[in-house]
């Protein structure tokens, strides 16, 4: 998923802030959500949250034109509701949130589906290209031509629905430090991904097991030889692109060697990871699991019985199309109890339409 463009102009425009940010949430990523490979400074993050605090009310000041010395004794109520403050105040949140978007969305769905961002107000048009071959036709030779063919390309529009988030913290509460703008901007981040990663995986699922789908593309309870079919399956029919075993750990502890008399060592890879990581050439890869939220008994969203077979390079299975964010605050007396709320609004779409094939192995774990 690539950065909104709004992101990279807020890069020009707000370098330093851009730059602690990102290593801010490169450095979260890590330490709350075990992400690897990211690159951070050694700072704390809660050094980091003061200074993004910091750097925050600078930006809103010099893009508002208008100071906090500009009231007295920096009376910093009367100027948190200083309508160019918040507008700019909401404007540069909602940046910090479309600028991690990529990060974060790429940390649960990246491997099954393709995000397009689009501007406020717009769809987005995804191109799959025709997935077959030509016919070879046996000629004479004294034929000039064999029977004439075109592959026509489809083009699918995907209208993103409007989805909003709605929370209580003041502007008053992050210029006085009372609230972390780094900590309330990745909570937000983190919701708007799990409620999208709910319905990719959700819409996936549901595109691998619908009955309309081949009986070679569903096995059911595995076996070393239906498992490697269904690999070699997919495989070629997406034109050699290679396959990989992908669902939870749970799942992948199934994908075993057929032979009884097979031995593990204590240094070996099902025993230090629970799943062997590569299994009859093709890559064995781990998808972390997520809380399902709209369980009442702390249900997580993907099955441990389901192992998925897909091919990464080639036509992602889900497409979504993602719009820019819009904060919208409240005025700081409008509400019943005089609180301030924000409300962040979002647009997406998500839909199961590709030219690749993918298949699923049901477990009886």
């Amino acid at each position: 998923m690539k950065e909104f463009k709004t992101a990279k102009i807020f890069a020009e425009e707000s370098p330093e802030l851009y730059k602690v940010w990102k290593d801010y949430s490169d450095h979260y990523l890590f330490e709350d959500r075990g992400i690897k490979g990211k690159q951070f400074s050694s700072i704390s993050l809660g050094d980091k949250e003061k200074v993004i605090n910091k750097l925050f009310a600078e930006e809103v000041a010099r893009r508002s034109k208008v100071s906090l010395s500009d009231y007295d004794n920096n009376d910093t109520m009367h100027y948190s509701i200083n309508p160019m403050v918040k507008a700019f105040a909401d404007a540069i949140y909602d940046k910090m949130i479309d600028m991690i978007i990529p990060d974060v969305m790429n940390t649960s769905v990246s491997l099954i589906s393709e995000v397009v961002n689009v501007d406020w107000g717009d769809s987005a048009k995804f191109d799959l290209e025709n997935n077959a071959l030509y016919n070879v036709s046996k000629a004479g030779f004294r034929q000039r031509n064999a029977m004439f063919q075109r592959l026509e390309n489809q083009t699918v529009t995907v209208v993103p629905d409007n989805y909003e988030v709605s929370t209580q913290c003041t502007l008053f509460e992050v210029l006085t430090g009372r609230k972390m703008i780094a900590k309330e901007t990745m909570k937000a981040a983190l919701s708007i991904q799990a409620e999208i990663a709910n319905g990719a995986w959700s819409a996936f699922d549901t595109a691998c097991s619908a009955s309309t789908v081949p009986s070679a593309l569903k096995v059911t309870n595995y076996t070393q030889p239906t498992a490697v079919t269904l690999a070699d399956t997919v495989t070629a029919w997406n034109q050699g692109r290679k396959a990989v075993f992908a669902g939870t750990p749970l799942a992948l502890n199934n994908i075993l060697p057929s032979n009884a008399n097979y031995r593990y060592t204590l240094d070996d890879a099902m025993v230090r990871l629970g799943y062997i990581p590569n299994f009859m050439t093709y890559d064995v890869l781990p998808t972390p699991n997520f809380a399902d939220y709209t369980s009442t008994t702390y249900g997580l969203k993907l099955p441990n019985n389901k192992i998925y077979v897909v091919s990464p390079a080639s036509d992602k299975v889900i497409k979504i199309a993602m719009g820019q964010s819009l904060t919208i605050t409240s005025g700081i007396f409008e509400n019943a109890n005089l609180s301030q709320t924000i409300t962040t609004t979002k647009a997406w779409g998500v839909v199961a339409v590709t030219n690749s094939i993918a298949g699923v192995i049901t477990t009886s774990v």
